[in-house]
């Protein structure tokens, strides 16, 4: 018997006919029960992103918004929740229309010691940000992220680091009139 078209005689309960099965087919029933636990899945973690935007929305929703030429605090919670809900929207619609499961694959070697760098970078970002504040922390950050991803020299990782810390800050702390973590100095 040849390995693609093997058969195995089923019997029906209700009738005595032999039906044959083939070993394609079982291949193809279990791709096709990946490909569904996969949009479920994709479906899902959309579902659950959408909900974390309304949820932020709704907690934004006493800031005030202001106005164009005067916008409020209001309007950063605002801009991130509604540009959240659509990537949540069409990680759904992705997963309702698409056919075949995206491939995943964890970093292995050098990825991986890059992953976790600025992944602890995040949490020393996390644990440093009020007490050194958003300015210090921030700069610090965007060194480390900037020289390990980026593999650029300790100059260049620098001027990212204070050029994008200081565009942040103009634009959150001077126009927008948010209060950052000062932290010690502050």
């Amino acid at each position: 018997m040849s390995s693609t078209r093997r058969t195995q005689k089923s019997i029906s309960p209700s009738s005595s006919a032999i039906i044959p099965i083939s070993v394609k087919s079982l291949a193809s029933d279990s791709a096709a029960h990946k490909t569904r636990t996969w949009r479920i899945g994709r479906a899902i973690a959309g579902i659950l992103g959408l909900i974390f935007a309304l949820v932020y929305l709704f907690e934004g929703r006493n800031l005030p918004v202001g106005q164009m030429r005067a916008p409020g605090a209001g309007i950063f919670p605002l801009v991130v929740g509604v540009i959240f809900a659509l990537v949540s929207m069409g990680v759904i619609i992705d997963a309702l229309w698409s056919k075949m499961p995206g491939k995943v694959t964890l970093p292995a070697g050098e990825d991986r010691k890059r992953l976790i760098i600025i992944f602890c970078a995040f949490l020393v970002y996390v644990g440093l940000i009020n007490l050194l504040g958003f300015l210090i922390s921030t700069v610090l950050l965007v060194i480390v992220f900037t020289r390990v991803v980026g593999e650029v020299s300790w100059l260049k990782a620098a001027m990212c680091g204070f050029g994008l810390t200081l565009l942040v800050w103009l634009a959150f702390a001077v126009l927008l009139g948010v209060r950052l973590p000062a932290g010690i100095w502050g």
